[in-house]
């Protein structure tokens, strides 16, 4: 009984380096987690950013949509103070630590090798193999760059001493065969398990805040605007939209992320649903988007999906979608404007047996099929 007290009193520390927001947070660790009495989120934004950087970031976001129980460290002596006061029974979560890694003056694996407790690496992000049978110019060039950025970050991952690498799908688990730490095989935070799911009787678009986009403030050294022209898209949008209702005889449903906000509705009065895309594409008869993480759970739920690229989108923007349709749904990416002008049909076919060896790569193994992210997190920090 005491040991169970012992686990139950721990604290779990999550490490994160960029800014996040509570609808985020509650999607990989839910506030009824099991086994949780202190969980404490550590980041360490303000050391990797500048100032007017997050204050672009966080414009137009809901001062509620801040995490609460989260230490942000201004200073890299502050953090080493922290680092020191964790106990041995406490376990530490290394969620984002990407930027820390790149940053210079931060004394990063310094700090994070002296702590003195059980530490998890989450390993999120897969590199999707080339699907050369739709574009074989272009997944030569992704290839290449991949290569070229595998050589510069060699080792990265290495230099972290951890006891446990949690990853998704079985490419990632070949990837760390070789290293001094036990593998926790997880299914990705991208994908929601739904036992009872009503009929299908509509389509969902998955919306990226298309004026505004806080990330690019932190990752684009030009922040250009996603759209010149912003009117001329929304009108060719919503008529593209109307089009898509007539033809499948529903309607379609606007799915947004909830921490931005319209403060207009710029859809023709189409219902906005904020914060539940996941539940969403899983009821959805058909799903609609660009290049959302959230589109992993339409590979999950087998629906068709057709990614939009515009006229009125960056050749970067465009060719990334494109990338992502090819490589994910084995299939290209339509210019919406070509449908507009009738130039173009809708390919709404789904490929199950890619779907599957996707998924099973990528992100979720076979053995996870009925798993949520949280409750595999409930099970191993019962027994960590």
């Amino acid at each position: 009984m005491k040991h169970s007290k012992t686990k139950q009193d721990r604290r779990i520390y999550i490490y994160i380096d960029v800014p996040v927001f509570k609808y985020q947070i509650n999607q990989i660790f839910p506030k009824k987690l099991k086994h949780i009495k202190n969980l404490i989120f550590i980041n360490t934004s303000e050391l990797n950013f500048k100032k007017d950087q997050l204050m672009k970031h966080y414009k137009n976001v809901s001062k509620k949509e801040v995490p609460a129980n989260t230490i942000f460290i201004k200073k890299f002596e502050n953090f080493r103070i922290l680092a020191k006061k964790i106990k041995s029974s406490d376990i530490f979560i290394f969620y984002n630590y990407s930027f820390s890694l790149k940053n210079s003056k931060f004394p990063f694996l310094e700090i994070f090798n002296e702590i003195k407790c059980k530490k998890i690496l989450m390993e999120q992000h897969s590199w999707i193999s080339p699907n050369f049978k739709k574009n074989i110019l272009f997944n030569s060039l992704r290839l290449l760059r991949f290569l070229v950025n595998k050589i510069i970050n060699k080792n990265n991952n290495r230099k972290i001493k951890t006891d446990y690498i949690l990853s998704y799908g079985e490419q990632l688990k070949n990837k760390f065969v070789n290293y001094n730490a036990k593998h926790l095989d997880y299914p990705s935070f991208w994908i929601k398990f739904y036992s009872k799911l009503p009929p299908k009787k509509f389509i969902t678009y998955v919306d990226e805040t298309f004026h505004y986009s806080g990330d690019q403030f932190l990752t684009q050294k030009n922040h250009k605007k996603k759209i010149d022209n912003l009117n001329n898209y929304l009108i060719k949008l919503n008529h593209f939209f109307s089009l898509v209702e007539k033809k499948f005889k529903c309607k379609i449903v606007i799915c947004c992320k909830k921490k931005f906000n319209y403060n207009k509705n710029y859809f023709n009065g189409r219902k906005i649903i904020y914060g539940k895309t996941l539940e969403y594409i899983s009821k959805s008869k058909l799903v609609i988007g660009h290049k959302s993480e959230a589109l992993i759970q339409a590979i999950y739920s087998k629906s068709p999906v057709i990614l939009l690229r515009s006229r009125e989108f960056s050749l970067k923007r465009n060719l990334e979608i494109n990338s992502k349709s090819i490589n994910w749904f084995n299939k290209k990416s339509i210019f919406f404007e070509d449908y507009y002008n009738k130039k173009k049909k809708l390919d709404v076919s789904v490929d199950k047996k890619y779907y599957s060896k996707i998924l099973n790569n990528y992100f979720i193994s076979n053995n996870l099929i009925k798993m949520n992210f949280h409750e595999k997190l409930n099970l191993d920090l019962k027994s960590l």
